[in-house]
């Protein structure tokens, strides 16, 4: 049963799989760190603004600003995820996929050979014909011109 299991999954190399997994790392993973530590340093920042004992109506304003934004980033996460959900599905039809097209690629090998053995047969009587007639034409002009020895 382990035997199937490996025939199933191709091995990876493992310079090309660490070389991935940094730039993951590099072009994934940081920067979504990075953009999640901004924005719950900017929600500190407005919490910590608010409770200051100083009532200031342009803060007031801003928090207002981004209560009004919150729904838009509601469905922009709903967004995300289902973009998610694709990227997920992406990959999932990227290990199936070099299976079924290798599979398809030897029928249409196949198909090619029997129609190139179709084409062959269905030109063979034309190109007899063909080299008969050429046969006759160089007999019947060979046969017409004086030869050397009659000279």
């Amino acid at each position: 049963m382990d035997t199937k299991n490996k025939s199933l999954h191709m091995e990876r190399n493992p310079k090309t799989h660490a070389e991935h997994r940094r730039e993951v790392f590099w072009q994934i993973t940081l920067p979504l760190v990075l953009g999640v530590l901004l924005i719950l340093a900017v929600v500190g920042a407005i919490i910590f603004s608010v409770t200051r004992p100083v009532t200031d109506v342009g803060r007031w304003a801003d928090v207002s600003l981004i209560w009004l934004i919150l729904p838009s980033l509601f469905f922009a996460l709903i967004i995300l995820i289902v973009l998610a959900g694709l990227i997920y599905a992406i990959t999932f039809l990227q290990r199936l996929v070099p299976r079924y097209t290798l599979i398809i690629q030897v029928y249409f090998e196949k198909a090619r050979a029997k129609v190139s053995q179709l084409l062959n047969l269905s030109t063979e009587p034309i190109l007899r014909i063909n080299s008969i007639w050429a046969a006759i034409r160089y007999a019947t002009e060979r046969g017409n011109k004086p030869s050397k020895q009659q000279s």
